[in-house]
Order: structure tokens, then C-alpha cells, then sequence
């Protein structure tokens, strides 16, 4: 009987100790924390999705003079081309402003177009 009293009180030490533990730390700052770089994360990733789409492009001024009509035209170039996803999984939208110059777009992560979190690169 003592040793369960003996156990019992020690399991709700650790419990107290435990909970002051994340009281102090401030364990929802953590959480906000780490989603916080886990957003940073996948928007360095979609950087680095849409500079590899844009070297492909480059490659493809480089070669035809122009700069693609559409990302269709590219792929029938560029057979292995990679980077047309951003890290949300949404496709990366591409345009034409003249014969040099294009845009990149991700919809970042809500996912839709034409909003704050848009990542647009223009080159």
C-alpha cells in the first residue's frame, strides 16, 4: 500500500513539474515558433523551385531568342523540367511581358492568386 501512495504522488509531481515546465518555457510560443520557420522553410523552397524554372527559361531566350508563349511550349524544350510546383503543391504561374522578360507567381500558402502572400518574382 505505501508503494502505491509512493507512486502515486510521484506521478503527480512529474505532472506539476511537467506543466511549470511549459509554463515557464512558454510552450505555445514553441508551436508558433516552429510553424513560424516551417513557413519560412517553404518559402525558400518555392525561391528555389522558381529559380530553377527560370533558369529553364533562360535556357530556352538563350536557345529560340524569345521567351516561351507559354510553360506548354517550354516543356516541349525542356522535357525534365523541374520546379513548376511551389511548396504548397500549387503550379507556378508564368507570364509573358515581351520577348525578354517574364513573371513568376506563387500563390503562396493559402493558396490562392492575387493575394498579400503571393511570392512574385520578375525577371
Amino acid at each position: 500500500m505505501k508503494i502505491r501512495g509512493f507512486l502515486v504522488l510521484l506521478i503527480l509531481v512529474l505532472v506539476l513539474v511537467y506543466f511549470l515546465w511549459i509554463a515557464k518555457s512558454g510552450g505555445k510560443n514553441q508551436v508558433v515558433e516552429k510553424v513560424e520557420t516551417f513557413s519560412k522553410v517553404k518559402v525558400k523552397l518555392t525561391r528555389a523551385n522558381m529559380t530553377t524554372l527560370e533558369r529553364a527559361i533562360t535556357s530556352f531566350i538563350a536557345r529560340e531568342g524569345r521567351t516561351p508563349k507559354n510553360l506548354k511550349e517550354l516543356r516541349a524544350f525542356h522535357v525534365l523540367m523541374a520546379g513548376k510546383l511551389d511548396a504548397w503543391g500549387t503550379a507556378i504561374n508564368y507570364k509573358r511581358l515581351s520577348a525578354d522578360n517574364f513573371r513568376l507567381i506563387s500563390a503562396g500558402g493559402d493558396r490562392v492568386f492575387n493575394t498579400e502572400d503571393d511570392i512574385v518574382l520578375n525577371y
